[in-house]
């Protein structure tokens, strides 16, 4: 009996002694509204787990070091701020089903005391509250009982180095990559990115408008006729993914379905395997050859709209992304859809994008041109398609790196695959809309670059290390109505005798002004592919000729 109590004694006081230490307090705070989000949340940055397990690492290595009273309230001070910014991290994450995003901030910015006010009542619930409610009781009573010490055995002063090693570490990372949410967790490093990205970004809209008021240029529409131009920018398209460029799976039935009213074009690459360089080039009259700067280089929609076209840009792309956010800023009409989902990634399917673009096709301005920006295939390949769209589930038709591919693998694969054919069900949507169209109407598929899907070695995404003819490879795709064929018969004839033309994303600018039938003195007819004399120049990506090493 005695021994009994003993036990339980020693067990209390272990109990107690564990929930005054100040790893206790700093495991909690970081890892409980991380539980919440991982409990709630599809999608969530592999950086947000890293910078809290790193945080923790800081915490409760520089506690031991506290020695000083004002210094130890100090600590207690910043995980109190953690606290708070945790208690938003639970709130979202339960109420949206995400992670904060810059999107989410533009969201609030755009948001006014009384719509705040609706929107709490809207979405307040006992659920919110009791979650809300057990992190601050467990948060203050571990705070409030924090006992520190200074570094006595071996493992607490390598935890005490490791803590100063952190704090050196997350200023390096800070200062190099300019990137504060990969080393603060949750809404502070993004509300601090947000800030600093709004206001570059804003300088960026601002110089983009002075410079369509200013720079002296001309455009000029051939034919009065009424148009309709749809322009399809899709994200991290492999072409060799595609049905309709031969692959086996049946991942775009849509563009099979309306094959006789298509140009495919078969050798068409990005010069880049990421979104902002690949978009500075292909929206804008910089490219890889004249080195440009964007901020100098009037944009495709830019170039449209002096030629009295009405403009749309709808995106389900983040509005604080360059260069499309200034480019936007253009635009008579622009609608971010983030914002109507208050940033959060999933559940946002392009197929929301569709009651806009179909609003914008059936406006009764004579001649528009609509930027539409999906997600496309993007990561998380399996959020970007509803669950219940899903058709790939075996390895039938796979073409992976090798004849076996694992579990894994595979289904990165299917759900890659499922993604492809479900932005070709919003093609077809579209094409069903342009379908209805009086007068000419046209539409351009293409991506911002491609991505390896373990096609030809064991790795998935895009980048600029490691780059493979994968990750470059994008679809360019064409669909015109009969009067568009029959107004620009000179123009439509010469584009289906370049099907094989080899052409690099960089001469989008000049293809776009051909393309729509707009004359400019920006438009270069050598670099146009819808003229006789396009004349393909060397496709260097990275410093390597992708014909010849790439290919």
């Amino acid at each position: 009996m005695i021994e009994l109590a003993s036990f339980q004694f020693d067990f209390e006081v272990s109990v107690s002694k564990v929930l005054q230490s100040h790893w206790w307090s700093a495991l909690f705070v970081f890892a409980f509204p991380l539980l919440v989000m991982y409990a709630y949340s599809d999608f969530i940055r592999s950086s947000e787990l890293n910078a809290r397990l790193g945080w923790i690492l800081l915490i409760g290595g520089v506690a031991y070091l506290f020695r000083h009273t004002v210094l130890q309230k100090l600590l207690l001070g910043v995980l109190f701020l953690f606290v708070l910014s945790g208690s938003l991290d639970i709130l979202y994450a339960v109420t949206f089903g995400g992670v904060f995003t810059s999107a989410s901030f533009e969201a609030m910015a755009l948001t006014d005391a009384s719509e705040s006010w609706e929107f709490l009542l809207a979405y307040a619930s006992i659920e919110n509250v009791l979650l809300l409610l057990f992190y601050w009781v467990v948060a203050f009573y571990s705070l409030k009982r924090i006992l520190f010490k200074a570094p006595e055995r071996k493992r607490e002063k390598v935890f005490a180095a490791l803590g100063v090693l952190m704090i050196l570490a997350s200023i390096q990372q800070i200062h190099q990559r300019g990137r504060t949410f990969d080393v603060l967790p949750g809404f502070t490093g993004v509300a601090i990115d947000y800030s600093g990205a709004h206001e570059s970004i804003e300088v960026e809209i601002n110089a983009r408008k002075e410079l369509y008021k200013t720079k002296a240029f001309t455009a000029q529409k051939a034919s009065e006729a009424p148009q309709t131009y749809v322009i399809i920018l899709g994200e991290s398209v492999n072409r060799n993914h595609l049905q309709i460029y031969g692959y086996p799976r049946a991942t775009t039935p849509e563009l099979i379905q309306h094959q006789a009213e298509l140009l495919v074009f078969d050798n068409v690459i990005s010069p880049f395997a990421q979104t902002h360089p690949s978009l500075n080039v292909a929206l804008t009259e910089a490219d890889t050859v004249n080195k440009m700067s964007v901020h100098a280089a009037i944009s495709l929609l830019g170039g449209a709209k002096k030629a009295g076209f009405k403009t749309w840009w709808i995106s389900n792309q983040q509005p604080l992304r360059r260069p499309s956010s200034a480019i936007a800023s253009l635009a008579d009409v622009e609608h971010f859809i983030s914002h109507d989902f208050h940033g959060v990634e999933v559940n946002r399917y392009d197929g929301y994008l569709l009651p806009s673009i179909q609003k914008a096709i059936a406006d009764d301005a004579p001649h528009k041109v609509i930027f539409v920006h999906l997600m496309g295939s993007h990561l998380q390949y399996r959020n970007r398609y509803p669950p219940e769209q899903s058709v790939f589930k075996g390895v039938e038709g796979v073409q992976a790196y090798r004849p076996n591919p694992s579990s894994r693998e595979l289904d990165f694969i299917n759900s890659y695959d499922d993604s492809v054919r479900y932005t070709d069900t919003v093609l077809g949507e579209i094409f069903e809309s342009l379908q209805q169209v009086e007068g000419v109407a046209a539409l351009s598929f293409i991506a911002d670059h491609g991505e390896e899907v373990f096609d030809s070695k064991d790795f998935k995404g895009h980048g600029p290390d490691g780059v493979t003819r994968h990750m470059l490879e994008i679809p360019f795709v064409l669909w015109r109505n009969e009067a568009y064929q029959t107004t620009f018969n000179a123009t439509d004839k010469v584009l289906q005798q370049q099907l094989h033309q080899p052409m690099m994303l960089d001469d989008y600018f000049h293809f776009g002004l051909c393309f729509m039938n707009i004359e400019s003195d920006l438009l270069r007819r050598d670099r146009a592919l819808c003229f006789e004399d396009y004349t393909p120049k060397p496709r260097m990506v990275y410093g390597k000729d992708y014909d010849k090493e790439l290919k």
